[in-house]
């Protein structure tokens, strides 16, 4: 049989009666089935004689009994024991001096103490005891626990049972000793490990190493499913944007620590939606769906939930169709004008335009109504336009079309070109112009009587001196229903007629004369003078016009 001996060995020394020693191993452990040494020396240079060397055994209960024998020269006897057959001198024939024995197949009734006893002479006897110590090996280690499905902050108790005797416990976590402290308790000479509050990290693998002086065992892996969370919600959005139009998707994601992983439930400004994924999809989303949004994470070992910081999702309609309207667009100047601006959209924000320049508040411009209404009051001749309404919001933006306004004023500064002197049988011409608008309607006064109506021009030829004096030339604007006048004084002498091309000349010379002033006006009155059948012309007035042009 093969020996194998496991030895938990503590060297002694064994002192005789007159001082001679004898050195043993006072304990050997081994257990059933294996072959195990007990050693022998008697180390007293002193001693002279050896005589004889006796192994007594002495069990646990009764009296010793020899089991092994020697004297020098002779043969090694075996006297009739428990152990003959298995018992022998090693190495044989033995060392006196140090007379080790082995004891084969040992059984658990080997257990006692063995006496390694020497007879020298002429100093009597000396001895050494050895304690053989039969332990039953390790096997069958299991580790259980209380709960292997556990929640953070919980508590856990594992025990660890073995067979053998005298049996020492280590717990490893992973490859790691574990040790008490203040959330571990080892109990029950080490053989349960409570866990007082539990992380997410005391999940193991736990392992029982199991061990006694002469064999050592180890339990299968045991995993801690430990449930902890939810924690460290987070809600995100993509895209990550202030401001989105209406009719773009959006991906909400909600996410959180959390074993098992966590539920998720949805939220828009506090009422739940019914969304139960961790990823929220809006699809071309409305205005209506602007709001708070926020998601809850809950776990259902736990049955804890946490919710995440609400995020504010703004949806806006772009803006469109954008109108201006007046509240009149025929105007006198001195009145008033209400401008109102209309656009479909959301969040909207009004500019007025006056050709490229912004309107803005002023004595005479009042914004109101949010800047959609632009009010001018006492408006002049220069608050024409165009107008023009621009309207946006976060996400788009638009412009009406051009708004202009008719303003009708004057008229004013009244003026008469032509010659101040003439004689009897001279044709002259007088022209009146004014600022107005539209263009003024005129009427001739001469000396205080009415000669000629709806006409700028005056062609009249001298034929008394009544004829001088002071004309008036009365200008009339039937929009804005104001009379303005203009005077022209002239002075007629008897001298000579003037010929047609004479005539003309003065015309051409007055209407040059007259250059910018009647500009337009001249042109207008042209137009008017050919156009209006209600004007009052005579021919030689129309002729001479004609012949001018």
């Amino acid at each position: 049989m093969e020996t194998a001996v496991i030895y938990v060995t503590i060297l002694g020394v064994i002192s005789g009666a007159t001082g001679q020693q004898v050195d043993v191993e006072p304990v050997v452990f081994s257990y059933p089935g294996q072959t195990v040494s007990l050693s022998c020396a008697f180390t007293d240079a002193t001693a002279i004689h050896i005589t004889q060397v006796t192994w007594l055994y002495e069990p646990k209960e009764g009296e010793r009994f020899s089991i092994a024998t020697v004297v020098p020269n002779i043969v090694p006897n075996y006297p009739d024991s428990p152990v003959k057959g298995r018992v022998s001198f090693s190495p044989s024939p033995p060392n006196l001096t140090s007379p080790s024995i082995q004891i084969r197949d040992v059984r658990m009734s080997d257990e006692g103490n063995y006496v390694c006893q020497f007879s020298i002479f002429p100093d009597g006897s000396k001895e050494g005891s050895t304690f053989l110590d039969i332990l039953a090996p390790v096997s069958s280690v299991t580790v259980t626990a209380s709960s292997t499905d556990l929640v953070e902050s919980s508590s856990v108790h594992l025990s660890c049972s073995s067979s053998g005797s005298s049996l020492s416990f280590l717990w490893l976590n992973g490859s790691s000793e574990v040790t008490a402290s203040d959330r571990v308790q080892l109990t029950d000479g080490g053989s349960t490990l409570t866990i007082v509050s539990v992380t997410r990290y005391d999940q193991g693998p736990f392992r029982c190493h199991v061990f006694n002086a002469v064999s050592e065992g180890t339990s299968d892996p045991l995993n801690l499913s430990i449930s902890f969370g939810p924690e460290n919600i987070h809600l995100t959005i993509s895209p990550s944007q202030e401001y989105y139009v209406e009719g773009s998707d959006i991906s909400l994601s909600c996410s959180a620590v959390s074993r098992p992983a966590a539920l998720f439930y949805w939220f828009l400004n506090g009422d739940l939606l019914s969304d139960t994924e961790p990823e929220l999809r809006l699809i071309n989303i409305h205005e209506s769906q602007s709001g708070n949004y926020s998601c809850e994470a809950f776990n259902d070992k736990t049955m804890r939930n946490q919710t995440s910081q609400p995020s504010f999702i703004s949806i806006l309609t772009p803006v469109s169709s954008v109108t201006v309207t007046a509240s009149s667009t025929d105007l006198v100047e001195s009145s008033s004008v209400r401008l109102s601006c209309s656009s479909s959209g959301s969040s909207l924000s009004f500019l007025w335009l006056n050709g490229s320049s912004e309107v803005t508040a002023s004595d005479r411009v009042q914004l109101t109504d949010g800047n959609t209404t632009f009010t001018i009051v006492n408006v002049t001749r220069y608050d024409q336009g165009p107008f023009r309404c621009h309207v946006f919001n976060a996400v788009s933006e638009g412009t009406s079309d051009p708004l202009n306004l008719s303003i009708s004023y004057g008229p004013e500064n009244v003026e008469i070109t032509g010659p101040t002197k003439s004689e009897l049988e001279q044709t002259i011409i007088l022209i009146c112009s004014a600022e107005s608008t539209p263009p003024a309607n005129y009427t001739w006064i001469l000396n205080g009587k009415e000669i000629l109506r709806d006409s700028a021009i005056l062609i009249k030829t001298m034929r008394t001196s009544s004829d001088g004096e002071l004309y008036i030339c009365q200008a009339r604007n039937y929009v804005t229903g104001r009379t303005s006048s203009g005077e022209h004084r002239l002075f007629v002498k008897e001298l000579g007629g003037l010929s047609a091309g004479a005539i003309a000349g003065i015309v051409v010379s007055c209407l040059l004369g007259t250059g910018g002033a009647l500009g337009g006006g001249f042109y207008i009155y042209k137009t008017k003078f050919k156009s209006s059948a209600h004007l009052h012309k005579t021919d030689q007035e129309e002729n001479v016009y004609e012949n001018t042009i």
